[in-house]
Parts: C-alpha cells; sequence; structure tokens
C-alpha cells in the first residue's frame, strides 16, 4: 500500500471544513466532499474510512484551532479593553469564515460529545481577570460569567440567526454583511457601557 500524502489528505481537510463550516452543509456526504475536492471518493475513503471519521477529524482540527485563536489573545499581556477588541475581530474573523462551526460544536455538546481538552483552568483565569476590571471599575460589576457570556453571545448570535435576522428585517446580503461590520463598536459599547 502506497504511504499516504499530507498534501493530499489537507487538501481533503481543507474541502471538508469549506463545505461543513462555511457552507453549513454539515450533513454533506463523502461524495459531496470529493466533488468539491476534485478527487474521487474512494481516495476520500483511503485517507478517512468513513464521513463520521473525516467530520470528527476536520471538527477537531477547526475547534483545536479556534481555542488556541481564543487563548492566545485571551490570555495576551494587554490592557483588557484592548485585549477584549483584538478577541472579537479574532472571533468576527472566524465566524465570518466559519459561520457554522459554532452551531456544530453546541449541537455535538447536546449530542453528549465531550472533548479531549478541559478549558476550564484557562478560563478561571480569565474569569479573576474580569473580576479584576470589575474591582477597578473598568466594566459593570457583576458575576464575572455574565460578562463573558455577553461576550460570546454578542458576537455569535448574529451568525447563529442570520438567516432567521435577514427574514425579520428584510434585510438583503450586503445590508446584513453592513450590520456585522458594526458589530464590533456596537459590542464594545455594550460591554463597556459606553
Amino acid at each position: 500500500m502506497a504511504a499516504k500524502d499530507k498534501k493530499t489528505e489537507q487538501h481533503i481537510i481543507d474541502t471538508a471544513m469549506h463545505v461543513f463550516f462555511t457552507e453549513g452543509r454539515l450533513h454533506a456526504t463523502t461524495q459531496d466532499i470529493a466533488d468539491a475536492a476534485g478527487v474521487n471518493r474512494t481516495l476520500i475513503h483511503y485517507y478517512f474510512k468513513s464521513r463520521d471519521q473525516l467530520f470528527d477529524a476536520v471538527f477537531e482540527k477547526a475547534r483545536l484551532e479556534s481555542i488556541r485563536e481564543s487563548q492566545s489573545v485571551l490570555g495576551a499581556a494587554l490592557p483588557f479593553r484592548e485585549k477584549i477588541e483584538q478577541f472579537v475581530d479574532v472571533f468576527l474573523k472566524r465566524l465570518q469564515t466559519y459561520p457554522y462551526l459554532e452551531i456544530s460544536m453546541t449541537t455535538s455538546m447536546h449530542n453528549g460529545h465531550s472533548f479531549k481538552d478541559d478549558p476550564e483552568m484557562f478560563m478561571q483565569h480569565f474569569l479573576r481577570e474580569v473580576e479584576q476590571e470589575m474591582d477597578k471599575g473598568t466594566i459593570q460589576r457583576s458575576n464575572p460569567i455574565h460578562f463573558i457570556m455577553n461576550l460570546f453571545s454578542l458576537v455569535i448570535y448574529p451568525f447563529i440567526v442570520k438567516p432567521l435576522n435577514q427574514h425579520l428585517f428584510g434585510l438583503n446580503e450586503q445590508e446584513y454583511e453592513k450590520i456585522v461590520k458594526e458589530r464590533k463598536t456596537v459590542i464594545l459599547d455594550t460591554l463597556f457601557n459606553k
């Protein structure tokens, strides 16, 4: 049996990430991925024994990249507001690239999927940092969990309910994109009580 080519495997993974998390075709078949990648389905099965194995590999890669990006910004030695600004930038960019990743992660957890790593220690550090900023008066005092939940919610919500929002407000693609571009200012003003 020939050795597996890492470039081909990466091409399949990159294509599958695009199909699953950019296009939102979470139930795409291996044939759909093969067609999008310009390869035959047999080649997909050579690298990944099943569609579920491919999805799990792609999902885990995207999830770990997401965690690394978030932790690198939130763990950086920056002034608090600047850190939050950078985090919002990174998160919005990721959501614009992979708008269906968060839905997929949430659905997986609802279905009992557990993850190998435990971000609890990192999150505990960030919670303490939020509490210190509350003590300084930088942000309104509350349970620090609410600040973090608000941060994530304010960033993610426009992406996970995009079709509903477009329908409710009668927005076309360009109009909705304009709203999304305004999000950073709205998020920061909301979190920092401006």
